[in-house]
């Protein structure tokens, strides 16, 4: 059973020691997604201020060629004027041109202000433009040495994990699986080493009974309020680790 115990501890160390190259290769990738993400969003705002821009000028556009209308009838009514043979024509010619001159100066008004429009939302498109090329330079950069950093991690991570699987082979399959459910979910340590009759890992004074029997080797016992595996530091006394490719040994 003492070799159980040290096995399960064994494998705690090692776990311990890859949990920091675990939580690169998950952040790393998380980091480069939400930076993804906001260049996608700074692209999709420039999409839409550049349609917005080329509506504003699609209508000056537009009010431009209304103007130039406006402008030819108030020729054109003039010169009806100068022909008017009677009086009402002559007023008929002049309501014209008053009416296209009030349209035409509408329409000058109107132009001043879409081109004021076209001004802005052109200054506020660089502007866009400029943080999402920087936005994308930065992420060009992040995923170059996020994918070259993922895989130094991973080299690594394979070094600490070199005779993990031996160990795993000593331990009871249910203890495993109870080990790695509390690796992912207990906010406490799935191994914890005592040296005391306290767990280390929640602070409990554990029952002087159990203790004791704990002390026995006999069984792999978890404590009773955070649930860890208990392996008492004498379990681990005159221990040799096994290599991983042969069997383990005692001093």
């Amino acid at each position: 059973m003492r070799d159980k115990l040290r096995a399960l501890a064994k494998v705690a160390e090692i776990d311990e020691a890859s949990s920091s190259y675990d939580q690169e290769l998950k952040t790393i990738p998380a980091k480069l997604a939400a930076m993804r993400e906001d260049v996608a969003t700074l692209e999709k705002l420039l999409e839409h201020e550049r349609a917005q821009l080329d509506e504003a000028k699609a209508l000056l556009a537009e009010r431009t060629q209304e103007l130039s209308e406006r402008r030819e009838a108030v020729t054109r009514a003039k010169s009806k004027g100068s022909r008017a043979q009677t009086m009402k024509e002559a007023d008929m010619a002049e309501r014209e041109v008053e009416s296209n001159r009030r349209a035409a100066a509408e329409r000058e008004k109107e132009i001043t202000q879409i081109q004021d429009t076209i001004e802005a939302k052109a200054t506020t498109l660089a502007e866009r433009e400029s943080q999402f090329e920087e936005a994308r330079q930065i992420l060009e950069t992040e995923e170059k040495e996020g994918k070259a950093r993922l895989e130094v991690v991973k080299v690594e991570r394979d070094k600490v994990l070199v005779g993990r699987g031996k160990y795993v082979e000593l331990v009871p399959p249910r203890i495993i699986k109870r080990y790695e459910r509390l690796r992912e979910r207990s906010k406490h340590k799935a191994v914890t080493i005592l040296t005391s009759e306290m767990c280390s890992s929640c602070r409990l004074l554990l029952p002087a009974q159990f203790y004791i029997e704990l002390l026995r080797f006999d069984d792999i016992r978890d404590c009773p309020q955070c649930r860890a595996f208990l392996v008492h530091e004498r379990a681990l006394e005159g221990y040799v680790p096994p290599n991983p490719d042969g069997p383990s040994a005692e001093a």
